[in-house]
């Protein structure tokens, strides 16, 4: 869910060249991460289940991509009619004036193990000072994270040292050669890695001290809004039967993600468990929950991506959700 500067740069190029792009299948959306994190598992079970038809739209296909602003390029230029991004970078976007509106939440809370090195001391706040942190790319929702764990433990940025060094597994390939001491891994790439016998030592209290914060939100584009609201509700709505699949029938849904995703079942369920130890409904079935909105506010203003407060009014239409988030 990494964030850049040319995000505005990229999503007027996507913008301009909608006239020339031939018409995407309708049917297509477009989730962050699909068949790789686990953003995409509600989709993966509506697709098997049948949930989409069910609720009266046809969504047959579902494009990805590595996250950030690809995922809103990918939606505005493929003219999909739904995507489920990084927050970021939906705020980032409508901030320069792109015609998108959040229109539900997807996910909010922890779902990644920060570990370190078997061995390292690293038991408490005062272990953290002088220590190395992992992050991909300046200005990046990564380092958002790690200067809210900072704050949180009464620290200062200038008490640890900060290391942008790219995607999951170069952070992962520093830890192991011993060129940073702390990394941030997402399931199922946890579950996976755990199977495979590698040995990472979590650190569960650093994990307490991340903000609570959202992470995806689903985006449509203002014509769709004119065209398609009731297709945009069908998705939602079949899409909350997913999430509550998972929580009902964790087992099955770990056979019908895997499936999707082209995984081992083993690893999809641990991966369920994993999540589920950390942030009980990390999967949210589309109300709002501004608390988590506001928390990846303050990490956004902490690496001046946006100023505080942030009215949300410019930002989401709830008319396609009811209700508060489930906690």
């Amino acid at each position: 869910m990494t964030l850049t500067r040319t995000l505005a740069g990229a999503l007027a190029l996507a913008w301009a060249g909608l006239t020339a792009a031939g018409p995407a299948q309708a049917e297509d959306i477009v989730v962050t991460h699909y068949g790789s994190l686990m953003y995409g598992a509600p989709y993966a079970i509506a697709m098997e289940k049948g949930y989409f038809e069910e609720a009266g739209v046809d969504v047959t296909g579902i494009l990805t991509s590595k996250g950030g602003g690809t995922s809103v390029r990918n939606m505005m230029a493929g003219e999909t009619p739904f995507a489920e991004v990084a927050l970021p970078a939906a705020v980032s976007a409508i901030k320069e004036g792109f015609p998108i509106r959040i229109v539900m939440m997807g996910t909010s809370g922890s779902s990644a193990h920060l570990v370190t090195r078997n061995g390292e001391k690293l038991e408490n706040v005062e272990d953290l000072k002088g220590k190395r942190l992992v992050y991909s790319r300046p200005k990046s929702v990564s380092e958002a994270i790690f200067l809210g764990i900072v704050d949180n433990a009464g620290l200062t940025p200038d008490d640890v040292k900060m290391v942008a060094i790219g995607g999951f597994s170069a952070g992962l390939t520093a830890l192991e050669q011993n060129e940073i001491d702390v990394a941030i891994i997402p399931e199922p790439i946890f579950a996976k890695k755990a199977a495979e016998g590698t040995a990472y030592q979590k650190l569960p209290w650093m994990n307490a001290l991340v903000p609570y914060s959202a992470s995806t939100v689903g985006i449509v584009t203002e014509d769709m809004l004119a065209k398609r609201p009731d297709d945009i509700r069908a998705i939602i709505a079949a899409r909350a039967k997913g999430v509550q699949f998972i929580y009902d029938h964790p087992e099955e849904a770990a056979q019908l993600i895997a499936k999707a995703y082209g995984m081992e079942p083993e690893i999809v369920a641990a991966a369920i468990s994993n999540i589920r130890g950390m942030t009980d409904h990390w999967w949210k079935p589309g109300a709002f929950d501004y608390e988590a909105m506001d928390g990846m506010a303050k990490m956004m203003a902490a690496v001046d991506l946006v100023e505080l407060p942030l009215d949300w009014s410019g930002y989401v239409d709830e008319s396609f959700v009811d209700g508060k988030a489930i906690q």
